[in-house]
Formats: C-alpha cells, structure tokens, sequence
C-alpha cells in the first residue's frame, strides 16, 4: 500500500511562502519526491507535519482549511493512482508530476466555470468539507437565508433576480448584510417566504405538540409563529464570514471566477466583558432551597457542577460515567476536536463528587438527566432568580452596540457556567496557560483572553502595593 509523508520546502516564493512536499513510498525500492503546489507561510507548519489551522474565526482560518482540504485530496488521489497500477515500475516522478498538474487543471480554467447552480455549489461545499454538527448547522442557516433573500428580491420588484456568482457584487452583498440584520421587516411583508425555507429548521419538522400558550412581546402584542428573533451584528458577521469562505471555495475550485468579498468589508464581531458569579453565589446558588420543584432543583444542580469542571454545554451533554476516570472528568472538546484532539482532564472537588453521587443511576447512562438545552438555559434563570442572585451588571446590546444594566439572572445561562469556571480560577492563580490546561483553550488563545478581564479584587491588589 502506498505511503505519503510531508515536509515544508525551503524555497520560499514572493508572497514569503514555502512549499508543502510530498514524499510518496510506492515500493520497498522506489521513493518518489515531489511538490505538491500547495504554498503555506512557514509559521503555519506544524510539528507533527500538518497544517495548523488558528482557532479564531477569519479569512486565514478558512483559507488554510481549503489547503489542508486540498492536501488530503491529493495525496488519496496519487496513493489510489499508486495502489491501483499493476507496475509499480511504471510510476516515476515525471509521471506522478504530470497526474498532479491533471489534478489542478480543473482549479486552473476558471475562464469556464462549471455549469451548476449558486446553490448546488453551496450544497457541494458542505458535502465536501468535514465539519461538525454545530458548525454544519451553522452554516446551514447562511443557506436558509440565502434562499429567503432571493425570494424577497424577486417579490420586492426583482421578479428575475437570481443569485449566481457571476452577478454577486458589493451592493448585492451589502443587502444581502442588511437583509440578515432584520428579517422582521421581510417576515411581516412577505410570510409566504418563511413557509417556503423557515427561520429556524426545527420550524419545518411537523410534529404533534401540547397546546401552548402564545409568545408576546415584552408590550404584551402575540408574536406569530414562526417570526425571526433580532439579529445582533456579530451574528451578522459570523454569517457573513461563513458566506465568505464559501465564496472563497467555489472560485479555487473552479466554480466561480467572481469574488466581490476581496473589497468587503465585514463587520468586526466584538465582546463585551464577560460576566460570572463569584465562588460565594455559585454557593449561595446551590444552597436554595428548591425541594418544592424537583426539575427546577436538577437542573440548578447540573449547572453548579459545570461551575466546577468548566466544561462547553454540548461537552456536558455527551458525558456518561464513563468519563470519569480516577476522581477527574476526561474529555476532548467537541469544538476542537477537529484540528487538535486534546484530553481535559479535570479533577472533580468534594461538591462535584456529592452531585454525581445525587443523580447516580447507571442505567440513564448520561452524567446527569439533562432537558434540552433551551429548557436548561430557561430553567438557570428561574434558579438566579430564586436565589436572588439580582446585582445589576453592565452587558453589551449585540443591535444597538450600546451597554445596559440588567439583573444578573436575565443574563444567566449554561456559558456563564463556564465562565466562572475559568474567571474564578484565574483570579487564584492569574496564570492564563494553567487555567487554560482545564478549560480547554489552547495557549495564547485569543478567546480565552476575553475571559481574563481583571475584576476589581484584582485592581485593589494592585492599588495596594502603593501603600
């Protein structure tokens, strides 16, 4: 069986590049080398020769992803070329390197795009990159809101407006920006568009339901069913960063020759101070008594033992007792999985233990029995509540941009958990690598530096070498 190693090349081209070498194993006797036309910066080659893909969302990010794609394509295209020939002695470099320059030809005639739709092409993407679930939904929604966009165009007096690559342009991406930032008004002008590709997946799955009562406004007003929630800007700029790599894709790979996305701009995603309960609330918290709504107790208690492992709400989802392991919670983050298969490891303290020992019951075979993560989000507000856990705290509009004050239970949720996981550790120690090694971030990463926001014990610390 064919066998293919890579290593980084010393050449390096004008945009300071280096070259990403294939060392194919066709026999016992013959070893072939050979570039593989695939350029990274040599800050980008990892140890283990691979591609290190950034954990922060960008261009970059997307760009090496396509490489590293490529990469993989190619080598299974040389080693089946190599495994299926019944000579071995017929394959040499001059061979090997004419198949490669046939395995780019399609890449190369972008004067002829392939004849498949906008959509195809999208559908095409996804079906070809390895993703997770989590992200393939994601992306799913850009799709979704493509094709309301296109409708709403062609009722809004466009009645021959059809998306295609050739007629993407910065004003069209521009609406298509505006377009994500308030489906309301699209929803309320034209429903129709919303029975045709809903705002939301679970929307189309027709299942029997117990009545329920209907939503209203914060005025009191019935919201109809099925109407799009506000979009902040940075949902809008995650979309459209997703739309990007997309665009990206189809033109290196031949499907389009037409990328306005090199003179967009797309909006900045910014924070806003993280917020999490001290150790003394989330004590405060777990102390409640909630004896008298037994659901409500459960799932107070499973958030104050993510408190204490520090864990993402889809990696505590997927736990069972299997992953504990000599009195610590062992997992790999689902989130990163994908480009580094880390194990956390994190030692489980005397409450976390008692909580286990709570819930214990084998044959549920999860950790604890969890509700669905909208109930679970819905119901750690109603246990802040309870607890009187109200300070008001500053938080960031996502629409407007702007701070508001609101109580601490109405910003509650299962990331908090995490958050103060992480901000509690950090003010102990104030050492980003080690709280990192538990929550799972890798090192100098800068979503974890969001978390290290020093607090006003800390400033006090600080303030008091002065005296």
């Amino acid at each position: 069986m064919a066998q293919t190693n890579f290593y980084i090349g010393k050449t390096v081209n004008n945009a300071g590049e280096s070259e990403i070498n294939l060392r194919l194993y066709v026999s016992r006797d013959v070893r072939i080398r050979v570039g593989s036309g695939i350029w990274i910066d040599r800050k980008r080659w990892g140890k283990k020769n691979d591609i290190n893909i950034p954990l922060i969302q960008g261009e970059e990010r997307e760009i090496l992803l396509g490489k590293r794609a490529t990469l993989k394509t190619l080598t299974d295209y040389l080693e089946n070329l190599i495994n299926t020939s019944d000579d071995k002695t017929s394959i040499t470099r001059e061979l090997i390197e004419k198949e490669i320059k046939k395995f780019y030809k399609p890449t190369r005639k972008k004067a002829e795009p392939k004849e498949e739709s906008f959509f195809d092409v999208m559908e095409k993407y996804l079906s070809t990159h390895k993703l997770s679930e989590p992200r393939r939904k994601n992306f799913k929604v850009i799709v979704r809101s493509l094709h309301r966009f296109e409708l709403f165009k062609k009722r809004d007096g466009y009645r021959n407006f059809k998306l295609t690559f050739a007629n993407l342009s910065l004003d069209i991406l521009q609406q298509i920006e505006d377009f994500l930032g308030n489906e309301k008004e699209t929803f309320l002008k034209y429903p129709e568009i919303y029975e045709e590709y809903p705002y939301s997946s679970k929307i189309a799955v027709k299942t029997p339901k117990r009545k329920r009562p209907p939503t209203v406004d914060k005025d009191g007003n019935i919201v109809p069913k099925g109407m799009p929630k506000p979009r902040g800007q940075n949902s809008v700029a995650d979309m459209m960063i997703r739309f990007r790599s997309i665009i990206i894709w189809a033109n290196d790979n031949g499907y389009a020759t037409n990328n306005p996305f090199k003179n967009f701009t797309v909006g900045e995603i910014v924070y806003g101070t993280p917020i999490y309960i001290s150790n003394d609330e989330r004590n405060r918290l777990l102390e409640t008594d909630l004896s008298h709504n037994k659901d409500l107790e459960t799932q107070r208690d499973i958030f104050v033992f993510q408190c204490l492992i520090g864990c993402r709400v889809s990696d505590l989802y997927k736990m069972t007792y299997n992953s504990i392991i000599d009195n610590a919670i062992e997992y790999i983050p689902r989130k990163t999985k994908e480009e580094r298969a880390i194990t956390v490891r994190v030692p489980l303290n005397d409450t976390a233990k008692s909580l286990i020992e709570k819930y214990k019951d084998y044959e549920r075979g999860s950790l604890f029995p969890f509700n669905t993560e909208q109930d679970y989000n819905r119901k750690i507000k109603e246990a802040f509540q309870k607890a009187g856990l109200d300070r008001m705290v500053t938080v960031l509009n996502q629409q407007t941009r702007e701070e508001i004050q609101k109580p601490l239970y109405e910003v509650a949720s299962s990331h908090m958990a995490r958050r103060s996981f992480i901000g509690n550790i950090y003010k102990k120690v104030k050492d980003p690598n080690l709280v990192g090694a538990l929550s799972g971030h890798k090192e100098g990463s800068k979503a974890f530096a969001r978390y290290r926001t020093i607090d006003d014990e800390m400033k006090k610390e600080l303030i008091g070498m002065l005296e």
